[in-house]
């Protein structure tokens, strides 16, 4: 009885307390460890950078991804591989690649949800051999805008020297009314971006404003606990291609593409979005959670429908089940 009623009290004056103690974490231990992460962080200088991604599904794609970024001269890449246990291998369209130490795979195959892990792997491992570590997917392409085809150079600008992380927005394009992959790669195929004022699916903002990161070698606390966008870093500054400050903790900017932006190719065709993307869902989310979302009426939020797409995907469901 004695123990019960001392629990009662024990739970009351904890429940009174519990916001006076997160409310002094928050204005005078966050600020302190934000200080001393920036005074006594030591950026790695190497003067090498490296992109990591987690792919699945993506034999199609990732070829002329890994070109892409070999071309903007980055000198790594590390691929999580998330297929199926029993599914393709990178192995089989890049292995010269793999052979050369360029990229590295990184067995994460049959896993769910691992996108977040697989970032804060490849950070923890690697963040004190390389200047900058970029986080990327498959169908994400940096582009500098002045026609810069050296990412040494876009991030040694003196306008980024007082930041820790890099925050890029999207230009998302869609189907370019094309029924399907025709063997050229992406950039050849979809030429004309989604108009600026598309949506999100969640939310009333644009689609463009989304970011992704690229984030300095050496930091101290680099946590991705709440999405892939970008991780909780506490006491680090970000900023834009422009060199403008921007939240760090935040997932979405007001969209600028004068400096640099990030390629989008979120949907390609409705053929691809059959057979590719429904099946392979999104790496930060269940199967559950992701069958609810990827499925044809979220492919025409984006694109026009047509009858001809309408009926080109309905075949390929039929080919399907028989």
């Amino acid at each position: 009885m004695f123990m019960k009623y001392l629990k009662k009290i024990l739970n009351t004056y904890l429940s009174f307390l519990k916001p006076i103690i997160v409310w002094m974490i928050k204005t005078c231990c966050t600020p302190i460890i934000g200080f001393y992460n920036r005074r006594w962080t030591q950026y790695t200088k190497t003067g090498k950078i490296a992109l990591c991604c987690i792919a699945k599904m993506e034999n199609d794609y990732i070829r002329f991804f890994v070109e892409y970024y070999k071309n903007l001269h980055f000198d790594k890449i590390f691929i999580y591989d998330n297929n199926n246990i029993d599914g393709e291998k990178f192995e089989d369209v890049i292995n010269d690649y793999i052979q050369s130490a360029f990229v590295e795979i990184v067995d994460f195959r049959g896993r769910e949800c691992v996108q977040m892990p697989a970032y804060q792997d490849c950070y923890n491992k690697h963040n004190k051999e390389y200047d900058w570590i970029a986080f990327f997917d498959i169908d994400e392409f940096l582009t500098i805008a002045d026609g810069n085809d050296d990412i040494h150079r876009f991030l040694n600008k003196k306008e980024f020297l007082p930041y820790q992380l890099l925050h890029i927005n999207w230009k998302i394009y869609g189907d370019n009314d094309l029924l399907d992959n025709d063997g050229r790669n992406v950039i050849e195929r979809f030429v004309e971006p989604l108009p600026y004022n598309t949506r999100m699916y969640s939310n009333n903002l644009p689609e463009n404003n989304h970011i992704k990161s690229i984030v300095r070698g050496g930091l101290s606390y680099v946590r991705w606990n709440n999405t892939p966008h970008t991780p909780s870093c506490i006491g680090y500054h970000c900023c834009n291609p422009l060199g403008e400050s921007v939240d760090a903790k935040s997932f979405v900017q007001d969209y600028d593409f004068s400096v640099a932006y990030i390629r989008h190719y979120s949907t390609k065709t409705i053929g691809e979005w059959v057979k590719n993307k429904m099946k392979r869902g999104i790496p930060d989310r269940s199967v559950e959670s992701w069958k609810e979302i990827l499925n044809l009426d979220f492919f025409f939020r984006y694109n026009r429908r047509t009858d001809e797409k309408q009926l080109y995907a309905e075949h390929i469901l039929k080919d399907e089940l028989k």
